[in-house]
């Protein structure tokens, strides 16, 4: 990504209240109450096999993507859209509005939820995502892409170490993004994400 040198109150989650157990009417000597402790379960340690059941990461993260959006709908769609059709404006102007409205209530959501160190590099990766991906729209190109290609084609694939893999990429990683480029029309990615980040307000 680019080299580069007051969140709002959303709503909060609370846990359901865990109803106590009763007391038993009977009292239970030591042994028995021993003898009815459950065995303790093995603890599910292994590879996330296909089948086994258990949640990914990626699922956790995108696969309840659809989910939370019906979520999100339940809790902000009727009052932000009631909002954008009191304002008068042509029709797609309040499209806009809406989408507007919408995705800024979704990041100061993203930030609010997190520590503020997560968040501020929460912060940093987006803005840089959102650069590269402007620039790939802009110059019909994939950066990324184009850096995986280019290191493959001049280190190879094969490396001993992770500590040669690593140096590897910390020296092509610096030329590639500091390096002009005839399909940024004579600019380095860093100078063309710059760029962009300076038109948006971000940098």
């Amino acid at each position: 990504m680019a080299q580069k040198n007051s969140s709002k109150s959303t709503p909060k989650l609370s846990a359901k209240p865990v109803k106590k157990a009763q007391p038993e009417k009977k009292a239970q000597t030591k042994k028995s109450v021993e003898e009815r402790r459950p065995e303790p379960a093995e603890e599910h340690v292994h590879e996330h096999d296909e089948g086994c059941g258990c949640i990914t990461a990626e699922e956790e993260l995108f696969g309840k993507n659809g989910e939370r959006s019906y979520a999100l709908r339940d809790l902000w769609f009727e009052a932000l859209n009631a909002a954008v059709e009191e304002q008068v404006a042509p029709e797609p102007n309040k499209r806009e509005m809406l989408f507007l409205t919408l995705s800024n209530s979704i990041f100061d959501m993203m930030m609010d939820i997190l520590p503020e160190e997560l968040a501020v590099a929460l912060a940093e990766n987006l803005d840089d995502y959102l650069a590269v991906t402007l620039i790939n729209k802009k110059y019909n190109i994939d950066l990324l892409k184009c850096f995986q290609e280019e290191f493959v084609g001049e280190r190879g694939t094969n490396f001993d170490t992770e500590e040669e893999l690593a140096e590897a990429l910390a020296e092509f990683e610096d030329k590639f993004w500091n390096s002009a480029r005839k399909d940024l029309g004579g600019k380095s990615p860093n100078q063309v994400i710059e760029a962009a980040l300076k038109h948006y307000d971000l940098l």
